[in-house]
């Protein structure tokens, strides 16, 4: 009965993420294939102050998707929700 419920859940996760991906897509206007470049934690916490920015925890790990021209960055963490986070607030090792 529990193989049900685990392969439910990841079911429903994965849905999650889709849906996650095309709001991110359509939110950034994001065309190309998402790669992760690189992993980061985050150093401290910080709320969003904007729709496209990612609010973080302290000692979360993101994905970095890709690097903007600014000193901000695109992550991903692990519920699949996409958005800026300045490089001063991550640490790469």
């Amino acid at each position: 009965r529990n193989i049900f419920k685990v392969k439910k859940s990841n079911a429903e996760k994965s849905k999650k993420m889709e849906k996650e991906e095309k709001v991110f897509r359509e939110t950034f206007m994001y065309d190309k294939e998402i790669n992760v470049i690189n992993t980061a934690t985050a150093e401290c916490s910080v709320p969003s102050k904007r729709r496209v920015d990612l609010p973080v925890t302290a000692g979360e790990q993101l994905d970095v998707i890709d690097v903007t021209e600014d000193n901000a960055v695109i992550c991903r963490n692990s519920e699949g929700r996409y958005g800026y986070v300045l490089v001063e607030h991550l640490n790469f090792r």
